[in-house]
């Protein structure tokens, strides 16, 4: 490809990407000058047959990469009505990054291919967020909390109670009206009975979920503390009340202050500096901290490990924690076939 064209090509990418949407080539030629350049490294390919520059793509967040997808997907394809976790990434929902790797729509008959996830389901009154057709955000939630293990589906109930502004009662009475013949309102009546909306992240929740799991005494959150010296409001993610003292808990990382350094347009240095000056004042108000990363949290042992070591008390493994209904018949299973071998 000339020089010249080869210049068009990328300007065609770069003025896609600031309206919002992926390049799709035009041409035969086009397509051959994108695959080099994907050999290359200059150009990335998200979704097959939908391109972006490298350097553009890869200084996007994971939600904001997934959205563009179904945005020019939805131009491409005015007739698919986008569902399940896709749906909650445009409602906003908090979702699993590796719910982002597929697509997910609905359609007359379930099937999957490498890219793409058909949902058998009718949806007669589809909502239009940001130009796109999806799921109610009732139908988007009762779809992705039914779907998923209690820790990520807690983190889609706190996201939708968050959003919507409404208690979890209020929530379940919309989703029943809503939702009326869809499967799995018993799970999602379970796991919004320990939503709240005060989780601000999915880490949150799902560090949350974790405690209810293992029996851990559950913490108020985003409680706030008044620093007479700075005149300053400073709050933590997770505070513990206890006789020997308040304990704060952290969910930390280093994404965290990255996201917070680049929101802010400061550098990571100064949010980190901002941190142990947060940290200092409300140890001198007499908290104790506990801090955690994710990676912690995901392996169960050493977040509990953590917590005791910080005087949070247990207060008994908790059997009831909801669990999905394809969890529940996989144990039903089990049980019956235990049952079937002593009987014999």
């Amino acid at each position: 490809m000339p020089r010249s064209l080869e210049t068009t090509l990328i300007k065609k990418i770069a003025d896609a990407f600031s309206s919002g949407k992926l390049y799709t080539p035009k041409t035969d030629s086009e397509r051959r000058g994108l695959k080099r350049r994907v050999l290359k490294g200059t150009v990335a390919t998200p979704y097959k047959g939908l391109y972006a520059l490298t350097e553009q793509w890869v200084d996007m967040e994971k939600p904001q990469q997934y959205k563009m997808i179904i945005k020019t997907l939805a131009e491409l394809y005015p007739n698919w009505v986008f569902c399940s976790f896709s749906a909650a990434v445009l409602h906003g929902l908090e979702v699993p990054f590796t719910e982002m790797n597929l697509v997910h729509i609905a359609a007359t008959c379930s099937r999957r291919t490498n890219d793409l996830v058909y949902h058998h389901m009718k949806i007669d009154s589809p909502e239009n967020v940001d130009g796109v057709k999806c799921d109610s955000i009732e139908g988007t939630v009762l779809e992705c909390v039914r779907k998923s293990d209690f820790r990520y589906a807690l983190a889609v109930a706190d996201s939708s109670l968050r959003l919507l502004r409404r208690n979890a009662k209020e929530m379940i009475e919309r989703i029943e009206t809503k939702c009326k013949g869809r499967h799995g309102i018993a799970y999602v009546k379970e796991v919004f009975g320990h939503a709240n909306s005060r989780a601000e992240n999915g880490g949150e929740s799902y560090a949350r979920a974790v405690m209810i799991e293992n029996g851990v005494m559950l913490p108020k959150l985003q409680v706030e503390h008044y620093d007479p010296v700075t005149k300053t409001k400073y709050r933590d993610d997770f505070e513990w009340e206890l006789k020997t003292g308040n304990v704060a808990g952290e969910l930390d990382g280093n994404k965290k202050y990255t996201l917070i350094a680049k929101n802010r347009g400061v550098t990571i240095e100064q949010v980190l500096l901002e941190e142990r000056q947060r940290e200092s004042r409300l140890r001198n108000q007499g908290l104790k901290f506990a801090r955690f990363t994710f990676d912690q949290i995901r392996h169960v042992s050493s977040f509990i490990d953590i917590l005791d070591s910080c005087g949070i008390p247990r207060i008994g493994i908790n059997p009831r924690a909801p669990k999905p209904p394809a969890k529940r018949r996989e144990i039903a299973s089990r049980t019956y076939k235990r049952k079937s071998q002593r009987q014999r």
